[in-house]
Formats: structure tokens, sequence, C-alpha cells
């Protein structure tokens, strides 16, 4: 039978640790590693968002055993090209391109439904998967395209260990 003590110190401990978490990133889409902010996830895949003005951002890391980092904002057409070329990725030649014959969706629809991403498959819009970070990490971008332009970005690779 544990003693007080025990008991004590393991409560204690579980405080501490939830505590050290910190609050919930507010821009985090549930389900996201806990107490981990933006800036920190970011720092991880050596990512930044682009200078220029964004809205509508979320994003969801996940702990480094399932590594995974989504993200999604939307912008002017100039700030999306100019994020996707700072990353190597030429706007002009995107790996696919909608509307398609064959429609499938860039994303399976499980990991589209959890971030309630949707697609008009009929409408202009681009997959890029030539999209790296300085620490080699790789993301997929898919791009609604309009005056304002939607971006889904799901990584494929972490890169080199921060």
């Amino acid at each position: 039978m544990a003693s007080r003590a025990t008991v004590a110190g393991a409560v204690l401990a579980a405080v501490v640790v939830a505590a050290c978490s910190g609050p919930p990133d507010p821009r985090a889409y549930p389900g996201s590693e806990d107490g981990v902010s933006w800036e920190e996830a970011a720092a991880r895949y050596a990512i930044a968002l682009p200078s220029c003005p964004t809205k509508e951002f979320r994003f969801d890391v996940q702990p480094r055993l399932r590594d995974h980092l989504v993200f999604t904002f939307v912008a002017s057409k100039s700030c999306v090209d100019g994020f996707l070329a700072h990353y190597g990725s030429d706007p002009a030649h995107p790996a696919l391109k909608w509307p398609r014959d064959d429609n499938h969706p860039p994303f399976r629809e499980d990991k589209s439904q959890r971030y309630g991403w949707t697609y008009d498959l009929t409408a202009k819009s681009a997959l890029y998967n030539g999209f790296r970070t300085p620490n080699k990490s790789t993301f997929w971008l898919y791009v609604k395209s309009g005056a304002e332009e939607t971006v889904y970005a799901w990584s494929l690779t972490t890169g080199a260990p921060n």
C-alpha cells in the first residue's frame, strides 16, 4: 500500500508537469500537443509564416514519436507565392493542378475532416511537393486559388533534429 508521502509526491509531480506544459495556444487545433505554441512547433521544422498579413491561421503539432506539423492560413496570392518561393517551390509549377480528370482530393478524407479542410475540386487549385525548410523538413502544400488564397500544409518529414 502506498504511503501518504508517495501519493503526495505523485500528485505534486503531476501538478508540476501540468503547470510546465503552459496554456494551450488558441491557434492550435484540438488534439495538438499540449502546451506547444506555434513558435515552438515552427522551430522544430525550421519554418515561419510569411511576413505579409495572414488570417485564419491554425496549426496542429504532434509529439516527436508521431511527429507531424499541419497548418493553414489565408493570404493574398502574392504573399502565398512568396511563401512558396522562399521554401523552394515554384508557384508556376505545382506537382498537381485541379480541376483534374480523376478529381481525387490532395489529402485523405479523414485528415481533411479532422481539420475542417474543404475542397472544390472543380475550382482552380494546386499541390506543391517541393517545399523544404532549412533543416530539410518537407511539406505538401495545397493552395486554393483566388484573390485571397487558402493554404493547407502537411509535413512529410521533420528534418534534422533541433
